[in-house]
């Protein structure tokens, strides 16, 4: 049985459940990319926080309220937990989850900082949700990563009140698709683009999820942000 992070503080790994199947390569090129960028990507991340409001938007999607429990899939160095600490209040609880050490290492220091005693982090997969249910659950460009997104968001809808995605869409302004098709080919590896259409996988992958979110919820959101590059997609069950 995976365990349910929800119920203490500190980090643990999570044991597989078998409720999903997973391709180990994948994941592990997932987890070394992620582990040799967490410095830079946690200076990015940080100093591109706030840029188009994205991130706010998403944890106002989420509706959540003091003393709810909101779990993060792809919570990299903890960029997002600050807003989501503020929603649910001191009584409620936070949950970040990420399969690199690294990046979680940065999250683990933030946490230690701001002595929040209801986060907690996990080193789990997403696509094996290690949490038996929550009020709300935020990805934030991580559904690109998986070859079947839309199996991946029907099971954190399975989970959660509340699911709240953003990613990347290449359906904005020509510059911004030059600018995400040379982002995709950069890390061809890690979103398994290796056709010579990185820009339409990305796309397939962002509509995959978007399904998921129209077939599981019965109250649906949707917005672009940054020239309609990134695409905010919110659902709940009433």
């Amino acid at each position: 049985m995976a365990e349910d992070p929800a119920r203490g503080r500190g980090r643990r790994p999570v044991t597989d459940d078998g409720t999903a199947a997973c391709d180990p390569e994948r994941l592990r090129r997932v987890r070394r990319s992620y582990d040799a960028w967490a410095r830079v990507y946690d200076w990015f991340a940080r100093a591109t926080a706030s840029v188009g409001g994205v991130r706010a938007a998403c944890v106002r999607g989420l509706d959540l309220a003091p003393g709810d429990t909101v779990v993060e899939f792809g919570c990299g160095p903890g960029v997002n937990l600050p807003a989501l600490r503020e929603a649910v209040g001191p009584t409620g609880r936070v949950v970040g989850v990420d399969v690199s050490t690294r990046m979680l290492d940065r999250a683990a220091a933030l946490v230690e900082r701001r002595g929040w005693e209801n986060v907690s982090l996990v080193e789990g997969d997403a696509e094996r949700p290690p949490v038996a249910a929550a009020d709300g659950v935020l990805a934030t460009f991580v559904t690109s990563l998986f070859p079947d997104s839309y199996a991946v968001v029907r099971r954190w809808c399975a989970l959660a009140d509340a699911v709240v995605v953003a990613a990347f869409a290449p359906e904005g302004s020509r510059p911004a698709n030059a600018a995400l098709r040379a982002f995709v080919r950069l890390n061809g590896r890690l979103f398994d683009a290796r056709t010579g259409d990185p820009l339409a996988l990305l796309a397939e992958r962002t509509a995959a999820a978007r399904r998921a979110l129209d077939d599981a919820t019965t109250v649906r959101e949707g917005q672009r942000r940054l020239f309609g590059t990134i695409v905010i997609e919110a659902g709940r069950d009433s």
